[in-house]
């Protein structure tokens, strides 16, 4: 790979000036280097591990990002207003770290001009930045979260709070109530490790051998593509942290294929859409939300992983049934090519790579090593595991891509959850939160389940657009001590809101991995929402079946638990096979509208509290499909 090809701009990335380029890629590479370096040696004071990062971070974008003069063809402007915005960011980012020690003894809440100088300048440099990597969306909701401080006093009822000036809003902003708390944090401390390691599979070519995997697995399957598409999208956006940055790294190559086989192209896009979050729920790394929950809440990452292995599993196996379903209905016919690519010395490099890689990382979990450290040996193990055989040897050129690429790939959720800490801020300062969580607790008096449904909307809403990891460290603080407050135990709570901010990516209408999806099938992007949300029906009442059933999440399985809660998982599965069997209208033959009815309601009847509406549930679901199968063949023999 040539220096050329480096400097290339991808895409979204500004093409003009080489010399901004190369300071943006610099910056990315210092993220990663900054990264590497004190994960392994030790980290800076709070202070100034988020203010170099958070500052390194502001460089890139400007540099890298097209700014708005660009788009109307003044692009001598918009370097200028770039080079304006990295000024401002350098003046904020060291202001407050050489004068942090006497804002926090002498000054907090008492600002001089200097101070409020600096923090409004961080301030429209991050916002700048944030509405650059994710659009008006993003800076839309920060927007408001601003506009609530400063003019909140003026609503009726519960959203009043006492007025906030300009000053007590900025200092806000620019604070660690704010930019500088808790999720640019989770970022600094957990993410950007994990997206180095993500960088290292990839470059070295592992990360390819999932998709040789999911197309050698289902290769004589008449839904082979998709079911393809389900594993490797699974596999790979575990580590890929991203639903649309999945869908556009498998859904190339997975999408074509599922519609050269006979799926529409809406359908496809919407499988790849939904199996792409899966990534993100799935055990071990969980789009590393497995660690951050872990940071946040303290609780042992062994068993957040063991909480989530039978959701994630019942959630890939609804997906499964449907895609087979789906293609029985349609008749389609395997693929002749698919998957018969051989077992060669390069597929057994990348094997060999992959699993050392993989269980480095576990192996270290589980002896009780912090996750950033395990996530950078794992990193390290690829590398040079990966360099050793000769099949996925890297060039030297790769080795630079390695570093800009470890920054540059999490530029967008490291800018995202730094501009996500003014709305926890403004949801903490002005009350907000503990009146959402009232409202959610009186409810929950009434209604369990109506308080479960106005959380999980409040997780959704507040999630659209956002990357996974930003998205929850929002809505946890939002929403969560209410259900926390309702009984709902630390774990299962963090799950719930967890599950929903992942799906976010596919409710309409923000729904950012149909949209990537979208742009790969060529259809229309509500035509693939609809299926996607048909797809996951299965994923959204999932959450709701732990509250209620606990026992699923596998935190207790002493000798007189373990049998009701693997009773109960086969219920499950028999009731999500229902379910999914009814939303598809197939299995066997068409089924008719009041069969489609009944499979539903007896599936959702599988959650309700107690053994008799599961046992009734299960019954009239295994009556429904054998009678189904019995007729076919009945017909069949007489035929």
């Amino acid at each position: 790979m040539s220096l050329a090809t480096l400097l290339r701009p991808a895409q979204g990335e500004a093409p003009w000036h080489p010399l901004m380029r190369s300071v943006g890629l610099l910056a990315c590479a210092l993220i990663s280097t900054f990264i590497i370096y004190t994960t392994a040696v030790g980290k800076f004071p709070a202070q100034v591990q988020y203010g170099m990062v958070l500052l390194l971070g502001l460089i890139a974008v400007f540099c890298l990002k097209q700014g708005p003069l660009a788009r109307i063809g003044r692009g001598g402007l918009d370097v200028l207003l770039s080079l304006l915005f990295i000024g401002m960011s350098l003046f904020s980012c060291i202001y407050l770290l050489s004068e942090y020690n006497d804002i926090a003894a002498l000054r907090e809440g008492l600002p001089n001009d200097l101070d409020l100088v600096c923090y409004l300048l961080g301030t429209i440099a991050v916002l700048e930045a944030a509405r650059r990597v994710e659009g008006w969306v993003l800076l839309s909701i920060v927007g408001a979260a601003l506009a609530y401080l400063l003019f909140g006093n003026y609503l009726p009822g519960l959203l009043t709070h006492r007025p906030f000036d300009i000053t007590e809003v900025l200092e806000i902003a620019f604070s660690y109530q704010g930019i500088f708390g808790v999720a640019l944090g989770a970022v600094v401390d957990v993410v950007l490790v994990f997206v180095i390691l993500g960088v290292a599979l990839r470059l070295t070519g592992a990360g390819d051998f999932f998709n040789f995997i999911a197309l050698r697995a289902t290769r004589r399957m008449r839904s082979g593509p998709a079911q393809a598409s389900i594993i490797g999208s699974a596999l790979f956006g575990s580590v890929n942290g991203s639903a649309p940055a999945n869908v556009v790294a498998t859904g190339v190559l997975t999408i074509p294929m599922m519609q050269r086989s006979g799926f529409k192209a809406s359908f496809a896009g919407a499988v790849e859409a939904v199996a792409s979050c899966s990534g993100q729920i799935m055990p071990p790394i969980m789009g590393v939300g497995a660690f951050i929950m872990a940071e946040i809440t303290g609780i042992p990452y062994a068993n957040i992983m063991l909480a989530a292995l039978v959701p994630a599993f019942l959630y890939l196996f609804a997906l499964s049934a449907a895609v087979a379903l789906e293609a029985s209905r349609l008749g389609i016919k395997p693929l002749e090519d698919q998957g018969e690519q051989a077992m060669n010395s390069r597929r057994l490099a990348e094997c060999i790579t992959l699993l050392t890689g993989f269980g480095t990382l576990i192996g270290m979990l589980f002896s009780g090593y912090s996750p950033t450290y395990c996530g950078l040996v794992a990193a390290a193990t690829v590398l040079v595991v990966g360099n050793l055989l000769p099949q996925t040897r890297m060039r030297l050129p790769d080795f630079g891509r390695f570093l800009v690429d470890g920054g540059r790939d999490g530029l967008a959720v490291l800018i995202s959850c730094a501009a996500i800490g003014i709305v926890i801020g403004a949801v903490s300062s002005t009350g907000l939160g503990i009146k959402l969580n009232q409202m959610i607790i009186a409810l929950g008096s009434h209604s369990l389940l109506l308080a479960l449904i106005m959380a999980a909307v409040c997780s959704i809403l507040l999630g659209m657009g956002l990357p996974t990891a930003a998205s929850y460290l929002m809505v946890v603080y939002v929403a969560g001590p209410a259900i926390l407050e309702l009984g709902v135990n630390l774990l299962q709570t963090h799950l719930f809101v967890f599950y929903f901010a992942v799906l976010s990516a596919i409710t309409p209408p923000v729904a950012l991995a149909v949209f990537a999806a979208a742009a790969i099938a060529k259809t229309s992007s509500m035509k693939i929402a609809g299926n996607a949300m048909r797809l996951s029906i299965v994923a959204f009442i999932l959450p709701f079946a732990w509250i209620y059933h606990p026992e699923i999440n596998l935190q207790d399985l002493s000798a007189d638990n373990v049998l009701p809660t693997f009773a109960f998982i086969a219920a499950l599965m028999i009731a999500t096979f229902g379910l999914t069997a009814g939303h598809i209208g197939f299995f066997c033959q068409r089924l008719t509208i009041i069969e489609r009815a009944l499979l539903i309601a007896a599936g959702a009847f599988v959650l309700a509290p107690g053994w008799l509406p599961t046992v009734t549930g299960v019954s009239a679901i295994v009556f429904l499909l054998s009678f189904r199968y019995w007729r076919r063949n009945n017909v069949q023999a007489f035929a």
